[in-house]
């Protein structure tokens, strides 16, 4: 779990340091093509998705952020994110802050 966890955190890393060296039209582009693609799995799973242990942290911490940066409400964060309930993702931010 723990190289898991660490590889994790290595590729977040190296995904951020290839998002800075992109132009603001080309992350638009991204960002729009991969809600696309997101919202047709999610369309079309049949189970719910059940992400793991370091992917619920992840999420939990770049929603607390987004949510922090923009001041949206948890109904507005719906139009973010699209594999939970955004009532679900801010419940693992409290259960991260909690354990921490």
């Amino acid at each position: 779990m723990r190289w898991f966890l660490i590889g994790h955190i290595f590729s977040i890393l190296l995904s951020l340091i290839r998002v800075t060296r992109l132009s603001e039209n080309d992350k638009d582009l991204e960002i729009i093509m991969l809600r696309h693609q997101i919202d047709v799995i999610v369309r079309k799973q049949q189970q719910p998705i059940r992400p793991n242990r370091a992917e619920k942290v992840t999420l939990a911490l770049l929603t607390a952020q987004l949510k922090k940066n923009t001041n949206r409400t948890v109904r507005q964060l719906g139009e973010v994110i699209r594999i939970a309930r955004p009532e679900t993702v801010i419940r693992w931010h409290r259960e991260l802050i909690r354990r921490k």
